[in-house]
């Protein structure tokens, strides 16, 4: 028998079958969880450098506006975060989206 043949002849067979898809459809559509705000990273980097026995000042003159000057020429570059402590210097870079 073929199927369209089958689906002429049997009309309560073809809605059953129609309907049973139709069911688990809108149940499994029911169970699908949607986020709405989804986790992202955002486009980050951070270098730290380590300059050991060395005051916040020397550390800001000879490391860290030095590092500024170089990571800088980066393309796509958002913004430019640095910190200078005792020893280590933080530059932390925000690239734009893409």
């Amino acid at each position: 028998m073929k199927l369209p043949e089958l689906g002429v002849r049997r009309p309560i067979l073809t809605i059953m079958i129609f309907l049973g898809i139709l069911v688990l459809g809108i149940v499994s559509l029911t169970q699908l969880p949607i986020d709405l705000m989804p986790d992202i990273e955002y486009p980050t980097m951070a270098v730290i450098t380590q300059y050991p026995g060395a005051s916040a000042e020397d550390v800001e003159t000879l490391v860290t506006k030095i590092m500024e000057s170089q990571v800088a020429t980066v393309p796509r570059i958002s913004e430019v975060v640095s910190t200078s402590e005792e020893g280590v210097s933080a530059i932390t870079l925000r690239f734009e989206w893409g």
